[in-house]
């Protein structure tokens, strides 16, 4: 790959130790003649990434995905340093930065591009998604009635928690911990998992990227809530029916050369 010249290093400073590893890493680019960017201020002002060969996200998996738009937009490749829980998009490690680093910024890296989701509103409004897109009940103590459908074809009708929208990257993430399968992040797939449904034969189901995704309510109920990467995705007073589909646009996640998914996944989930 061509080396880095300049990047942009994004830090979230409500993170223990992330600012003193953004200055160190800051101080590796510096001493390898590569031009820096830095803020602390999350999210960063909108053009921040502009210009910039690679940004640096110091924070965990939430910080890097808030990054999202702006890296997809400009398509600029992002990486994460660690500093919050499991990191799975987030995998330098900040005592490693002396070593990891100096061969990225001379080239030796790779960039892999993510699929994303995008969930359509019939208000014309749309959000991305890099992990999974959550249609939850409205309300805490009702479950919610959901049919989904692909085009005209009618998939399942659920009562249940909510349902789970997930991406191969996001298959590690809530869809995980609703029992919903891994998924390497190459494949071409959208896994669909109810959160506990009251019905025991409801189990995820795993569909072609082309595939087009429709959800809506069944009978009277408060309107549900959408989240996207965990974040409320709309403010309206409705947000189905719920259009859920792949877009062309991809995620530019950079990692070193060696990486290795399965590595990361054995560390994580303790399989060694």
């Amino acid at each position: 790959m061509e080396p880095l010249s300049r990047i942009a290093i994004v830090t979230n400073a409500s993170k223990v130790g992330a600012v003193e590893a953004a200055s160190a890493l800051a101080a590796i680019a510096q001493a390898e003649g590569v031009d820096v960017r830095s803020t602390a201020e999350f999210p960063p002002s909108e053009g921040f990434l502009k210009g910039v060969d690679a940004c640096f996200v110091v924070g965990g998996d939430g910080t890097l995905l808030g990054m999202l738009d702006e890296a997809v937009r400009l398509n600029v490749p992002v990486a994460g340093v660690k500093h919050g829980q499991l990191g799975f998009l987030a995998t330098f490690s900040p005592e490693d930065l002396h070593h990891q680093l100096p061969p990225i910024f001379r080239g030796a890296y790779q960039v892999r591009r993510r699929s994303l989701l995008r969930c359509k509103f019939g208000s014309g409004d749309s959000r991305l998604a890099l992990n999974d897109i959550v249609v939850k009940s409205g309300s805490d103590s009702r479950l919610a009635r959901l049919a989904v459908r692909v085009e005209d074809e009618p998939v399942a009708e659920y009562a249940c928690d909510g349902v789970i929208f997930s991406t191969p990257t996001g298959s590690t993430a809530y869809n995980l911990a609703a029992g919903g399968p891994l998924v390497h992040p190459a494949a071409h797939v959208v896994v669909m998992t109810p959160i506990s449904a009251h019905t025991l034969t409801s189990r995820s189901v795993v569909f072609p990227r082309e595939t087009r995704l429709f959800v809506e309510s069944v009978g009277e109920q408060d309107p549900p809530r959408v989240a996207a990467d965990g974040q409320d995705a709309y403010a309206g007073t409705n947000p189905l029916p719920l259009e859920v589909v792949v877009p062309e646009e991809t995620f530019p996640l950079l990692e070193e050369e060696n990486h290795s998914h399965f590595r990361v996944l054995r560390n994580k989930l303790k399989w060694d």
